[in-house]
């Protein structure tokens, strides 16, 4: 059974627990069942899945704990490849704050983050201690339940440690003596305990064609695991790795057979290519008509980032994360990604005209590639049925292509970058790209993209902006540019969003003063600070 069918039916069985508890004859009964804090109630399968599950209900909340809060409001629109968007600066003014560096301690979107990871986290460890000593049920299937649990757990604190350098590092659930009297672990700390995590989920789970769709694999957890791998060597280099790990674990991903890049590109964003060949990891949502935003089982990211439309052209958004022009210009001549890429007013996405205004807040394009398509929206805005797509097969393998160029195996390196473009080269309009056709069109791209044959400085170039024209718009670009020593050239560019008036220097002034032992963090939420008794991170 899909993942996302399973979360319903936690969801719907939560709801009829707390419906139950209003009925006077319930109050009659003896207790049924087992405490959820005793080892008892985890020797049970049902109730072990069910407490895996929950680990998956809590990375897929969106909307947050506290506010909106999707990945691409912290790797798209503080980098130079998005704006904010929105009717207006002050719309979701938090995330204009951090893409400006101007964040204060109680800002609502970085709270979120803090507050749904470390949600998650909790539930992690608690389903790990349960499980682990269960006898009930088969090792094999105690194994696998531990296992996602780990991968959901490592997920949760690489989150956590890219936004916040030095956190809290928890491996049970917390105790009430905790409260208060909780010190910051170093981010080398943290990567071990996420290295590890991802290493022993790899060894625990099945691969892709043994678990059910929608779960960890123990292909997403060695992908994850030389993310982390690359992204220390460029940012912390707090465990000494080298780019040989990060090599051998993307070739590993990739001589499993278990992946491949989809035929048609155009389609990999949309309903038809749903956990497809070329998904290493996706978060699962589905409409389940439960109510707004965590109550439900869908997403918000469609109704955020679909157009606001013009006086000519009825939108149904709310217009965020907008491509800057800075990422248009990036792509190659005839590159047929651009226009799945970068909407514009008055094309056609799923066979419907598209509104695009410009203004001092609006860039003038929209986020074509992740636009759901309009017939599938749901009667609650926040339950859209668009899954989260967070680890392609395409990124894998320009990792791969960037590892091979670092360990001197140029061949290998530009073998990969164009697979990538050759994949590219072969995709169609995006869907619905005439009037009242929900089709995908082709297209000649003949002309397009011709094969990657530089070497040296040249052949990292252009790895480096394959990822950005690939893998642009999906949460990935900051980090990137951060790794690489990019990030403060980058966002001195104009026409990347911010406010009139203010230029790129400034807001890299801004971001100096918040810097964590040589690396930009986000505020720490006060209340957390004063709960647990947490030192604050520099400049808030």
């Amino acid at each position: 059974m899909k993942l996302k069918n399973i979360l319903i039916k936690v969801l719907a069985c939560s709801s009829m627990l707390i419906a139950t508890a209003s009925c006077s004859s319930f109050l009659d009964r003896e207790p049924q069942g087992q405490a959820v804090d005793t080892p008892a109630y985890y020797d049970d399968v049902e109730n072990a899945q069910l407490a895996v599950n929950a680990c998956y209900q809590a990375i897929a909340q969106d909307q947050g704990v506290v506010a909106h809060m999707q990945e691409w409001m912290f790797g798209e629109v503080m980098s130079d490849n998005a704006w904010k968007g929105g009717s207006d600066f002050g719309d979701m003014q938090d995330v204009q704050m951090l893409k400006e560096w101007t964040a204060v301690n109680v800002n609502a979107t970085s709270h979120s983050a803090w507050k749904t990871y470390y949600q998650a986290i909790h539930r992690a460890n608690t389903a790990i201690k349960g499980i682990s000593p269960a006898t009930s049920f088969d090792e094999t299937t105690r194994d696998q339940l531990v296992g996602e649990a780990l991968f959901i757990r490592a997920y949760s604190y690489f989150y956590l440690v890219r936004l916040f350098g030095d956190v809290p590092l928890f491996t049970e659930p917390v105790s009430p003596d905790q409260i208060g009297n909780v010190g910051r672990s170093s981010v080398k700390d943290v990567l071990t305990q996420i290295e590890a995590d991802f290493s022993e989920a790899a060894d625990k789970l099945g691969n892709r064609s043994e678990m059910d769709l929608g779960r960890a694999t123990s292909g997403a957890a060695k992908a994850y695991l030389a993310r982390v791998i690359m992204y220390d060597i460029g940012i912390w280099n707090a465990n000494n790795h080298t780019w040989q790990e990060v090599f051998d674990l993307t070739n590993e991903v990739i001589a499993s057979s278990q992946y491949s890049l989809a035929f048609n590109l155009a389609e990999v964003f949309e309903i038809d290519g749903e956990n497809g060949v070329g998904s290493i990891f996706e978060v699962q949502h589905t409409t389940s008509n439960t109510g707004w935003a965590n109550q439900n089982t869908g997403s918000s990211s469609p109704i955020l980032t679909a157009p606001r439309g013009t006086g000519d052209i009825k939108g149904w958004g709310w217009g965020f994360l907008n491509p800057s022009q800075d990422l248009v210009d990036e792509f190659e001549a005839n590159d047929p990604r651009l226009e799945w890429t970068a909407g514009q007013d008055g094309q056609f996405a799923h066979g419907v005209a598209q509104g695009v205004s410009t203004s001092q807040f609006l860039s003038g394009y929209f986020p074509r590639k992740v636009l759901m398509d309009q017939a599938l929206r749901p009667n609650e805005q926040s339950d859209n049925p668009q899954n989260q797509r967070k680890f392609r097969y395409a990124d894998l393998l320009l990792m791969n292509a960037e590892a091979a160029y670092h360990t001197g195996n140029e061949s290998m390196a530009r073998q990969r970058v164009n697979e990538v473009r050759d994949r590219a080269r072969k995709m169609t309009y995006p869907k619905g790209w005439n009037e009242s056709d929900n089709t995908y069109s082709d297209r000649d791209n003949s002309a397009a993209l011709p094969e990657v044959t530089a070497s040296g400085n040249l052949l990292i170039e252009a790895i480096l902006h394959e990822r950005r024209v690939e893998l642009s718009l999906e949460g990935l670009r900051f980090w990137d540019l951060l790794r690489t020593g990019q990030l403060e050239t980058a966002l001195q560019k104009d026409n990347i969003g911010y406010r009139e008036d203010l230029t790129g220097a400034t807001v890299v002034s801004n971001m100096e003063g918040k810097k964590l032992n040589g690396i930009p963090v986000l505020p720490i939420p006060a209340a957390e600070v004063a709960s647990f008794g947490l030192s604050q991170n520099p400049g808030y």
